[in-house]
């Protein structure tokens, strides 16, 4: 146990290290290109954060291997065995003890009672681990704890959309888009702004408040690139990833870092997709849905 503690503080120290890389290089470039590749780096460090297991090394002809001492597991505690029973004189205590069974062959060995097996001593690398474990499965359990409770004011709160003229804005879009499956459309009560949810059933809602035709099909489009990247189990990864290495508080940023460049590169498609004199209505949108979650947050 005490190689794999090392190989996962190595890799979340090593992984922490690429994520402030990534985040250093959002810092000084400010090409509208950027946030897309930083995207991919993310998923690549994501997809190799999110198993903690040592890769198999390739052999390399010539090379030697690299061995490296394990550190020492010092033990905390060591509970000693339990005192034998004495056992009890002859003519006491009821029926006299059986006599040794006598082998039937002179090279036959006496059997002996099975030994009772040492009570294993409390280790630092066990303490650890378990440590490791209990905080992980505290992420996870508040994580689907949120996520249940989300979906149950879904499952209350939100209707299907049936206005025909908005369903034909969204269907051409999926269209546009090349998307075979669409997500639910719905509107649900509560929300501010447009919104994508679920991993592997994708639901797409809409605020109860009246949209002008461009805020609809501006936030619709925005939310299906979404849909077509798969940032929804991207940002489900990135949860994942942090629960895993929850002791590391740079893995609590990346998941903040993710949520940025995916909005980033989404932007960035959806103003490939429009015409240039849309794009300061397109960025007008945008903003405002900003400046609506900033309110509803404060």
């Amino acid at each position: 146990m005490t190689g794999f503690l090392t190989h996962l503080g190595a890799l979340s120290l090593g992984g922490a290290a690429a994520a402030l890389l990534l985040w250093g290089t959002s810092r000084f470039t400010r090409s509208r290109y950027a946030a897309r590749w930083r995207c991919w780096g993310w998923l690549l460090l994501c997809l190799r954060l999110a198993a903690p297991l040592p890769l198999p090394a390739l052999p390399v002809q010539g090379a030697a291997p690299i061995r490296l001492p394990a550190p020492s597991d010092a033990v905390i505690y060591r509970p000693e065995p339990a005192p034998a029973a004495p056992a009890a004189p002859p003519g006491q205590g009821g029926a006299q003890p059986a006599p040794p069974a006598v082998p039937d062959s002179p090279g036959a060995a006496v059997s002996q009672p099975p030994a009772e097996p040492e009570p294993s001593p409390l280790t630092l690398s066990r303490l650890l681990t378990g440590a490791w474990l209990a905080g992980a499965a505290a992420v996870l359990l508040y994580q689907l704890w949120c996520h249940i409770r989300f979906v149950r004011y879904v499952r209350r709160w939100s209707e299907t959309v049936s206005d025909p003229e908005t369903l034909a804005v969204f269907r051409a879009l999926g269209r546009q888009l090349g998307i075979s499956r669409l997500p639910r459309l719905t509107v649900c009560q509560g929300l501010e702004v447009p919104m994508l949810a679920g991993v592997l059933r994708p639901v797409l809602l809409l605020p109860r408040r009246e949209l002008d035709p461009d805020e609809l099909r501006y936030s619709l489009l925005h939310e299906l690139i979404h849909c077509r990247r798969r940032d929804i189990p991207f940002k489900a990864l990135s949860l994942w990833v942090a629960a895993l290495h929850w002791f590391n508080p740079v893995m609590w940023l990346l998941g903040r870092w993710v949520e940025r460049d995916t909005e980033l590169a989404c932007d960035d498609a959806a103003l490939r997709r429009l015409p240039p004199g849309e794009h300061a209505a397109y960025g007008r949108t945008i903003l405002s849905a900003v400046e609506r979650l900033k309110g509803e947050a404060s």
